[in-house]
């Protein structure tokens, strides 16, 4: 190893082990938190992560590609399943099961073990985009953890999100959501790597190879997530036009090779792509909220950081402190304008779906890696002087971000580790109640749990394979209708001892319980109706639309009848220890004598007669 590189290798380890402590932080303040206490949960960082530890369990267990954990359904002859977006997006899903399996670990472990491995992985990606674009590994591996320290920042989001905005949903470091997106996201930025080899190759066996690489990881994304590979889409149109345009003097046609090669693989992945997508379940659309217009979106956090770095770039062309043919200056001005492109391509297609998406999970990270560009091309000397305050900046800067984080998350994940020893027995009682046999057989449990406290409902799909009253993943698994979610909810209320008077609460934010009246909403109004980051014309709930829900709510307790029970016939009830079951629960069912697992009480119930 030649001496002089050294430096900049230590330094490159120094920033790797740095993005991985930070990615790891929030699961190490769980472990001290829990302390000889932890039973096995991972620590969340983001509030949906549970939909995806369900799915990854169910592929743990071997059940179908298309299935839905929380309502304890399979796809098979008797009772196929539409595809949803977690059927559809296979690639990192199954790559986590196959692990899973290697190993033998569970869910819940492949989600720890992934904080670590993405952190790791998105720090190498980027990094080495950097260096294939900048050859400087000092300043790649510094621009790494300015890109990843400072995502949440560019996305309008985290804490600075938090000082100005009151819809900020996402903290900490962002990319690292699981499984979507951290699993591809790496390779988001392999992508544009490869590309830029093999634009700048000049032999054309490398030409073809790169080009091979590139077009096979866009391929990879097309089935990984759907935020990621559109946006390598529309950042490879970009680099198609600006680099044909920017070099047509030097090149004239000869770089129409890459482009040809990388979109014909994306063709060919879009295929079977568009088949699955053509048998994906109604109620997806409504999930997706598409959005149609016309109308520009152009106060995007990343955007006016993208013309910042265009206009700088565009004024040291005309000052001819840098050439418009250097192919750094393309990729950089291509990133800058990827959030343009990205946020007001609906100007020409007049649809746009869930923006906040692209904003939070790739092209945030984008503009800044035209950030880190252009400052190595016109500030190299620079930095490498402050290379220390600038580094001690990213690193202060991301562990304020992930404190951040883990503050708003800590409760939620305690909570998720206490119900970890009675989701543990029910799933030790799944190969006895006919839940292995009736979802490989039927397609469908005959086991169903409920639970008074939501955190049982959500974490159940994670640890075991019954199906839940509530069946909070009915929308994301587009196995319920809107109608049907709301009945289930309804259901989940009355068991719950919820009267009118306490739905009203609820919906109207006066509950003590905010996660429960936050899913209220959902349930019953759409998240459309809850969430204003989902689109441009946000509708919120109205007081008059409550009281009609409470009177709906209302009739369906004093007109529930037998059939209703049991069209929905519960198996099993878990309650806090030392706390009275359900009256409502009592007045249909007979309930044996209870098992104590840590916090939780656990009774088998059977029908009166």
């Amino acid at each position: 190893m030649n001496s002089s590189s050294r430096p900049a290798n230590t330094f490159c380890v120094f920033a790797l082990i740095v993005i991985v402590l930070l990615s790891l932080a929030p699961q190490l303040h769980l472990w001290v938190t829990r302390g000889s206490e932890w039973n096995g949960a991972y620590a969340g960082v983001q509030g949906d992560e549970f939909l995806y530890s369900g799915y990854i369990n169910a592929l743990l267990h071997r059940r179908s590609r298309r299935n839905d954990p929380f309502a304890g359904r399979d796809s098979n002859s008797m009772s196929p399943l539409p595809e949803s977006t977690f059927s559809i997006q296979f690639v990192p899903s199954y790559l986590i099961t196959s692990i899973g399996r290697v190993f033998g670990a569970s869910s819940a472990t492949l989600f720890i073990a992934w904080l670590a491995i993405g952190g790791a992985l998105a720090g190498l990606a980027v990094m080495f985009l950097l260096n294939t674009i900048t050859a400087n590994r000092l300043l790649s591996a510094l621009g790494m953890l300015f890109v990843l320290a400072f995502g949440a920042l560019a996305a309008g989001q985290g804490l600075a999100g938090l000082l100005f905005k009151s819809d900020v949903l996402f903290l900490g470091l962002p990319f690292l959501r699981r499984y979507q997106p951290v699993v591809a996201f790496p390779l988001f930025f392999v992508f544009c790597a490869w590309l830029w080899k093999a634009l700048v190759a000049t032999r054309k066996r490398q030409v073809f190879i790169y080009s091979l690489l590139s077009g096979l990881s866009l391929a990879v994304l097309i089935f990984s997530y759907l935020y990621l590979w559109t946006t390598a889409v529309a950042w490879l149109m970009l680099v198609a036009v600006i680099w044909l345009a920017s070099r047509f003097e030097i090149e004239r046609f000869s770089s129409w090779q890459p482009f040809v090669i990388v979109g014909v693989l994306a063709i060919l992945a879009l295929i079977p792509y568009s088949n699955f997508v053509s048998q994906r379940a109604r109620e997806l659309d409504e999930a997706q909220t598409m959005i149609f217009t016309h109308w520009p979106d152009l106060f995007r956090t990343s955007e006016p950081i993208g013309i910042v770095v265009f206009v700088v770039l565009l004024l040291a062309i005309r000052r001819r402190v840098i050439e418009r043919t250097d192919p750094r200056v393309i990729f950089a001005a291509c990133f800058a304008l990827l959030p343009l492109v990205v946020f007001n391509q609906q100007v020409l297609t007049g649809r746009t779906m869930q923006p906040y998406h692209f904003e939070v999970f790739v092209v945030n990270y984008a503009v800044l890696i035209a950030v880190v560009i252009l400052t190595v091309i016109l500030w190299e000397p620079k930095v490498r002087r402050s290379l220390i305050w600038i580094t001690v900046a990213c690193c202060l800067w991301g562990a304020t971000e992930v404190t951040t984080d883990i503050l708003a998350h800590t409760r939620s994940s305690v909570v998720a580790d206490q119900v970890v020893p009675v989701l543990r027995r029910l799933d030790q009682l799944s190969t006895q109640d006919g839940t292995v046999e009736g979802l490989r057989t039927t397609g469908k449990t005959p086991a169903i749990i409920f639970s008074p406290q939501r955190e049982v409902m959500a974490w159940a799909p994670t640890w075991t394979s019954q199906g839940t009253l509530l069946n909070m993943g009915g929308l994301d698994f587009g196995t319920a209708t809107l109608s049907e979610r709301k009945e289930f909810f309804y259901l989940y209320l009355y068991y719950s001892d919820v009267d009118a008077e306490g739905l009203r609460n609820l919906l109207s934010g006066r509950a003590d319980d905010f996660f429960t009246g936050h899913y209220a909403r959902i349930a019953i109004f759409g998240h459309e109706r809850v969430l204003p980051i989902l689109g441009s014309s946000f509708q919120s709930i109205q007081s008059h639309e409550i009281e009609r829900e409470v009177s709906l709510y209302d009739v369906y307790v004093k007109s529930l009848s037998k059939e209703k029970v049991l069209a929905h016939p519960l198996s099993y009830l878990v309650t806090k220890t030392n706390t009275p079951s359900p009256r409502a629960v009592d007045r249909w069912y007979e309930l044996s004598a209870g098992e104590q697992h840590g916090d939780y009480t656990l009774y088998l119930l059977k029908l009166r007669s």
